[in-house]
């Protein structure tokens, strides 16, 4: 993985930057961040654009700040789902109808963008791309060894996205930082076929491109293309959050899509195994294998780490090492059942 990682360009240099674009942000509930991300694309934003905001009847100050917003920046739309339309998909989708353009972004009010981030988007799209998604990492400004750890399975995650996407097996994207064209979304049929569930919009739409025009998505491999996001706020955030994510997996249609989280699953169960038994007998070939892992894992790591950019912390690595195998089988279990929480609604999985 880590060679098809490193095989993909920093840059698009046969793009340009004079493509009109739509930026759009499906918020609910987003009164304490919307104004951070707003600012943050019009601070390095050049050439037209324009930004839909689509409300998912929120309950907080989120309408009014982006209509005091609109005074002041140009380009700047709110829009609101009607009754009887909730959720991320019938967001984007309402988005993408209202859109002005054929580039579509879309990213979360929970975050803030790089600089470039606009503009590598559009070098992307204007050299024939049809989905491109960029990196992302976690606010840490305390520097919490929590958020460390976040942030290193999540560079992990994008790591993987990306290799595996260079591999012809596309698996996973993230839903803050992606853009796909209009033409192309209407063409796939939207999120027709999985409307009904809650989340996925970018993994299901990932999988429709990728069936349409498989060498026309690329992994956008730059800093400048960096979405920053907010972590879970406390540890049931977290715990909705990775039951969520890791429930789709049995959604998906295409058969690597569904036996590789079982074959992850079952290599993780073994890795606890090893740990477990390296640790209380000393097992010296345990002891080897976990490290051959354990460098191999380091080294992939540091490549995303360096597009997101930040430096990976030895002691936040050896640490998510000992908790991830048994992280891993936890929520492979309990991604199978019950409900979970998100944007203040309970999905059922």
């Amino acid at each position: 993985m880590m060679w098809h990682l490193r095989k993909f360009p920093v840059a698009f240099p046969e793009g340009h930057t004079d493509v009109f674009a739509t930026v759009i942000i499906p918020v609910r509930n987003e009164g304490r961040n919307i104004e951070r991300l707003i600012r943050s694309i019009y601070k390095g934003a050049t050439g037209d654009f324009e930004i839909i905001v689509v409300d998912d009847h929120s309950e907080d100050e989120t309408k009014s700040i982006v209509k005091h917003l609109q005074e002041e920046f140009e380009g700047l739309n709110l829009a609101m789902l009607s009754e009887g339309q909730s959720g991320k998909k019938a967001a984007i989708t309402l988005g993408v109808e209202l859109a002005k353009g054929d580039l579509m972004i879309c990213t979360d009010g929970d975050s803030e963008v790089a600089e470039g981030w606009l503009d590598e988007h559009r070098r992307a799209f204007s050299s024939g791309v049809k989905l491109a998604f960029g990196p992302v990492k976690l606010f840490n400004s305390n520097n919490s060894r929590w958020i460390d750890l976040l942030n290193l399975e999540l560079a992990a995650l994008v790591g993987v996205g990306a290799a595996t996407l260079k591999m012809g097996r596309p698996t996973m994207i993230n839903g803050c930082n992606y853009s796909f064209s209009k033409k192309v979304f209407e063409e796939v049929g939207g999120f027709e076929g999985n409307d009904h569930i809650a989340s996925g919009d970018d993994e299901f739409l990932l999988r429709k491109v990728y069936q349409a025009y498989p060498y026309k998505i690329k992994f956008l491999k730059s800093s400048q293309a960096l979405v920053t996001s907010e972590p879970p706020q406390n540890w049931e955030d977290f715990y909705h959050q990775r039951r969520r994510w890791a429930s789709k997996w049995k959604l998906h249609r295409d058969v690597f899509s569904m036996i590789m989280p079982v074959f992850i699953f079952c290599v993780y169960g073994v890795w606890s195994w090893l740990l477990v038994d390296a640790c209380l007998t000393l097992n010296t070939l345990g002891l080897y294998i976990l490290g051959a892992k354990f460098i191999v894992d380091y080294l992939f790591v540091s490549v995303v780490s360096k597009v997101q950019d930040r430096r990976v912390s030895i002691t936040s690595f050896v640490l998510l090492q000992i908790i991830y195998p048994f992280y891993v089988v936890f929520f492979g279990v309990a991604s199978n059942f019950g409900t979970y929480s998100w944007r203040d609604r309970i999905h059922r999985i």
